[in-house]
């Protein structure tokens, strides 16, 4: 027998062969559109199970929007620029550095890049395709091409004719081994031990005074231009020995402490702001030759917000070229801006004997300088929060480089309005972006690079006018491709001074990239149709890391672009992680492949087990669940293989339908308007949840069992047309249903059930999802069976007080309650809870019965068993033991329903004259051709015994 995996292979095969994807993907065109956007996935390698689980969701929901008859815009996406790109390409041709690149040229390293990133692309394509994952694959929007690069520049001059572009030496952060700044999002911390140093530096015109100040980069005192003090905060001028060191009042003991000095006095107590202009010289002055150029620095400043009075001294380093906040009180103060560094992170030639050093290096050597002199006063590492490159892992560096900018403080507020039209699930992740929104700064949009959209900025030679052009077509020469080296080589003449201008050699930042993609991905602005008849967005799925990835760069591009948000939904979803909450990695050895699911269990399965949880929640992986999941698509598949043996017709016309029958109608319309509501609101692990129970519980557990001889082959009653109806009604529902979410198994019982019986599209992915008829729906038989359902556990729990077997009919279930529900659900369906609960018969009283009892008591009442026995009874009993015995004894042969058999029966004398009573009946239980009491033959034989008795079966 075929494994699950090739079953699912096979139908593959017949969707590729009969094109099945396409044609689902074309249906409905014209009607109501619902347009879906990818959010790029990097095309950088295979994917993992967190991709496989962001793409799995979003094709549930596509299949979903299609089958309520959507015209849905399907196209996925790749991220095809920047150093992810960049640095997976290094890796490959071992390069260490730019320096490697430019050595190699320019052109042939893009060209790797691109054939880096369209090879992965064809592979990930594959790899979604082989999850069921239907989107327009042969058509997937690259930000590479040259349409969309064209929508880039569009976007970017929207922005600069808005006033929202300049340029400006500011303090940002630079990944070394990238050689190129980082954005705010591309940032990740990492708890590191750095040294921490406590520095003295002397105050100007007075003899052994001393500002004290503490830091944990001491890379960075090089670049100081000043000390911040808080203007309201008490400082101390302490007396150490022969020195006088002033530091804040609240600091003195601790950091005396530290520096394991056990005397000192305070002189005198006065406020930061008399502090402020106190000059001071710097220690480190004759090693650093830029210092002779450096005017109007080496002074306290004071700041309200940057100063702390938790930790440290209390005085403030101050380097404005090494940090956001530095930057911002030395701008505030008109402190200098000095940052003396290379892009790769080493000191630059104006560094003296620190020259071409890597910062992070120097630690040791820039404590001993000031131990030297005499300067330092306490020295420890400490643990503490340091940024490092989410690409690469190098730690960053903060420095002041020229940069362009978006100003997005200057929107920021229009970004917080329009994210509060926006329907976020759930919708604490739309507050968590508008606290995110909150603490935007300005965007450094450049990057000093190679594989990305080049920026359009041309600047003169000359007079250093610059020039933003928004289209290839203000372009002077035509190019096939927009990228580095092409691109440098287009010169345009300055509208100023007629000199040649050149296009400055920076890229934009790939965030930008992505964050165009609800229309550059549609041709915008050249092409208009589809972007009027689509934009914007109305559906987002991804994961926590896009608040301050894609969302963000989304929301700013498109309130550049069009002062209005880009997208109308997004759902949020969470990270996949192990078992114990730990994110998988090579090094934990951890991971787990989707492939390694698949050739396990199969891929509705992955997609079964994916789909059951909130989206939102962190997804921890456990193979248990993985194997209780395939467990319940295993009783799905047994549901449509018993059809498949049973169920031989489909009643052209509705037949009567018994209680039975309309009860299991009403709960299918019943979960089909679950199902629907749950799915719209894009909890379709709710609508799972319903699917779920009705298949379990209500379909196969319950139905069945009633209705299981009605579809026997030799049955002959008149109900056994309504069982096939009512079969057959519920499958082909449930194989539409089962669509979205386990698009295998669906297919597979639409074609070997539904279509060979009802006949239908040629596919199950063809048709819409079934509508809710509201005159199936019967709620008051629905509460009347689940009483029933309720009763029938409560008379198994009453039965195992007893050791009494189910398969043991009772004579009578007494119920003792005065509910109407109660009494109208036993006088309805008396039927049925008397062949479920195994009783000849079944009443509802209002006082306590006697007699030989068992009881047990539930919410609405009590409930009895009588247990007496009368010969009747006991020949039933033992009619019941001998079809249980024989019916294993044919499943250990391996027997079908339609195989024969000649059975043979031996017991004594009394026994076999009872059981000759039972010979027609046993014919048609056990599916015998022939039934012979009192002699024993055939190769199978077996024995039962039931009280005092013994009876011997063969066959």
């Amino acid at each position: 027998m075929a494994t699950v995996k090739e079953q699912e292979e096979q139908v593959q095969k017949f969707w590729e062969k009969n094109n099945i994807p396409k044609k689902a993907l074309k249906t409905n065109k014209g009607k109501k559109k619902f347009y879906f956007l990818d959010g790029p996935p990097y095309a950088t390698g295979y994917i993992h199970l967190g991709t496989a689980w962001n793409k799995v969701l979003k094709d549930s929901f596509l299949r979903y929007k299609r089958m309520k008859g959507f015209d849905v815009w399907s196209q996925p996406g790749y991220d095809t620029h920047g150093l992810p790109i960049e640095n997976k390409v290094e890796k490959k041709l071992n390069m260490k550095s730019k320096q490697d690149i430019e050595k190699m040229g320019v052109e042939e390293f893009n060209k790797e890049c691109r054939k880096f990133a369209t090879e992965f692309i064809s592979i990930m394509n594959n790899q979604f395709f082989n999850l069921g994952v239907w989107m327009d694959w042969d058509n997937p929007y690259l930000t590479l091409n040259k349409s969309y690069i064209d929508g880039a520049w569009y976007t970017f001059k929207v922005g600069f004719d808005k006033g929202l572009l300049y340029k400006d030496k500011y303090s940002v952060t630079v990944c070394p081994h990238c050689e190129t700044a980082v954005a705010y999002n591309e940032i990740e911390y990492q708890n590191v031990s750095d040294s921490s140093l406590y520095v003295k530096f002397p105050v100007k015109g007075e003899k052994k005074t001393y500002l004290l100040i503490w830091t944990t980069t001491p890379w960075t005192l090089p670049s100081n231009t000043g000390i911040i003090a808080k203007p309201d905060a008490r400082y101390s001028y302490v007396k150490v020995g022969n020195d006088t060191l002033i530091f804040a009042e609240a600091l003195v003991d601790k950091v005396m402490e530290k520096a394991k000095i056990a005397e000192y006095e305070t002189e005198k107590v006065v406020l930061g702001e008399d502090l402020e202009g106190m000059e001071y010289i710097h220690p480190l002055s004759d090693i650093f030759p830029f210092h002779k150029n450096i005017k109007n620095a080496w002074r306290v400043v004071l700041s309200d917000q940057f100063v702390t009075l938790e930790d440290g001294s209390g005085l403030v380093h101050c380097a404005p070229g090494h940090g956001e906040e530095d930057y911002k009180v030395g701008k505030e103060n008109g402190l200098p801006i000095v940052s003396p560094l290379n892009m790769n992170g080493t000191y630059n030639e104006e560094c003296g004997k620190y020259s071409g050093r890597f910062v992070k290096d120097v630690d040791i050597d820039m404590t001993q300088e000031f131990s030297e002199r005499g300067m330092l006063f306490a020295a420890e590492k400490i643990s503490h929060d340091y940024p490092f490159c989410w690409r690469c892992s190098s730690p960053l560096i903060f420095m002041a480089v020229p940069q362009w900018f978006f100003r997005v403080t200057e929107i920021r507020k229009k970004l917080i309005e329009e994210n509060k039209k926006v329907n976020w699930i759930p919708e604490w992740a739309g507050k968590r972006f508008n606290n995110w929104l909150e603490s935007l700064g300005d965007w450094p949009v450049t990057r000093q690079r190679y594989w990305g959209i080049p920026l359009p900025i041309w600047e003169c030679g000359k007079c250093e006018y610059t020039k933003v052009i928004g289209s290839s077509d203000e372009l002077p020469e035509r190019l096939e491709d927009l990228h580095r080296p092409y691109v440098d080589e287009v010169f345009l003449n300055c509208d100023k001074c007629g000199s040649r201008m050149k296009r400055i050699p920076d890229v934009l930042d790939v965030w930008f990239d992505s964050g165009l993609a609800a229309w550059a991905s549609l041709g915008y602005p050249k092409k208009k149709d589809l972007f009027k008849k689509l934009w914007p967005n109305d559906f987002n799925l991804e994961g926590p890391d896009q608040i301050r990835g894609w969302w963000n760069s989304q929301m700013i591009t498109s309130v550049i672009t069009f002062d209005r948000r880009p997208y109308e939904n997004i759902l949020f979803h969470g990270f996949v992680l192990d078992a114990h909450g730990n994110k998988m990695s090579k090094s934990k050895g951890n991971i787990v492949a989707p492939e390694d699911i698949i050739e396990k269990y199969g891929r509705d399965v992955l997609r079964y087990y994916f789909l059951s949880s909130p989206a939102w929640n962190d997804f921890y992986f456990n193979w248990p669940e993985v194997d209780t999941a395939a467990k319940t698509l295993n009783i799905v598949r047994n549901t449509f293989q018993f059809v498949k043996i049973y169920v031989t017709e489909f009643p052209k016309n509705k037949p009567k339908l018994e209680k039975e029958d309309e009860w299991l109608l009403s709960r299918l319309h019943s979960t089909i308007q679950e199902y629907d509501d749950y799915f719209s609101k894009y909890q379709n692990h709710k609508s799972i949840e319903a699917l779920q129970k009705f298949i379990l519980d209500d379909y196969s557990r319950w139905y069945i069992k009633l209705i299981r001889e009605r579809t026997w082959p030799g049955y002959q009653g008149k109900d056994k047309e309504s069982a096939f109806y009512t079969i057959m009604t519920v499958v082909d529902a449930l194989t539409k249903m089962l669509a979205p979410i386990c698009p295998y198994i669906a297919e597979q019982g639409y074609q070997d059930v539904v279509k060979a019986l009802i006949g239908g599209e040629e596919s199950v992915h063809l048709f819409s999802l079934p509508e809710v008829d509201k005159t199936m729906l019967n709620k008051e038989l629905e509460k009347e069976m689940e009483l029933v359902q309720v009763l029938v556990e409560n008379s198994l729990a009453a039965r195992q007080k007893v050791n009494l077997k189910l398969k043991w009919p009772v004579k009578e279930m007494i119920i003792v309650s005065k509910e109407k529900l109660v009494k109208d659900a036993v006088e309805n369906l008396s039927n049925i809870l008397g062949k479920m609960a195994n009783a000849k018969s079944v009443k509802v009283v209002e006082k306590d019965p006697e007699g030989e009892l068992s009881s047990i008591e539930f919410d609405q009442g009590k409930l009895f068993l009588d247990l007496s026995e009368d010969e009747e009874l006991a020949q039933e009993r033992l009619y019941r033991e001998l079809t249980r015995t024989i019916q294993a004894m044919r499943k250990k042969k391996g027997l079908i329903v339609s195989d024969k058999i000649e059975l043979t029966i031996k017991s004594d004398t009394g026994t076999e004259k009872v059981l000759k009573k039972f010979a027609a009946k046993l014919e048609k239980d056990v599916g015998a051709g022939k039934v012979l009491v009192g002699k024993l033959e055939g190769k199978n034989k077996d024995e039962l015994k039931f009280k005092d008795k013994v009876v011997e079966v063969g066959f």
